[in-house]
């Protein structure tokens, strides 16, 4: 680095640039819902100062003022996490709402096959009836033709007895 720092000087108007950029990176402040607890500075004696500030829409943000890498990296590494946790709050919510159709169409298809068997059962219970209708109408018939037979019968045998009461 400080060969190329040799090779390319800054000027005093870039030099002042660099500057301004790093104070207003030092200054930027925590995304709302990331919580962040006061950390301390390490052997050195170099603290983070964070101070909450209450956003317009109601929110608390945190300012912080990032002194060292370690600082960056701890705060970098909590915006990741919650980024993450709510990116995965969403796909949470989803996976619950799509586990609660999927518990929904279960027991649609829990109570269709109930239906399906109780139909099945009411079929069977019909033919079986059928079968006794059939079987009964079948033998009214055989009684009809025998009551026919019998009449005929009892007609003749009275017409012949007629002969003995004359």
């Amino acid at each position: 680095a400080s060969t190329w720092e040799q090779n390319a000087p800054l000027t005093e108007q870039q030099q002042a640039a660099i500057v301004a950029l790093s104070h207003a990176v030092a200054e930027r402040p925590f995304p709302a819902n990331l919580a962040q607890e006061r950390i301390l500075g390490q052997d050195t004696g170099l603290s983070l100062n964070t101070k909450d500030v209450v956003a317009d829409d109601g929110s608390a943000a945190i300012e912080a003022v990032l002194v060292n890498t370690n600082q960056f990296y701890k705060w970098f590494t909590d915006l990741e996490a919650a980024m993450k946790s709510e990116t995965e709050e969403k796909y949470r919510h989803y996976v619950d709402s799509l586990t609660q159709r999927i518990q929904t169409c279960d027991d649609i298809l829990r109570q269709v096959d109930d239906t399906l068997e109780l139909f099945n059962e009411l079929q069977l219970q019909h033919q079986a009836v059928a079968t006794k209708t059939k079987t009964l109408h079948d033998a009214c018939d055989r009684l009809v033709m025998e009551k026919q037979r019998l009449i005929e019968f009892a007609d003749a045998l009275r017409s012949k007895l007629n002969y003995f009461d004359e």
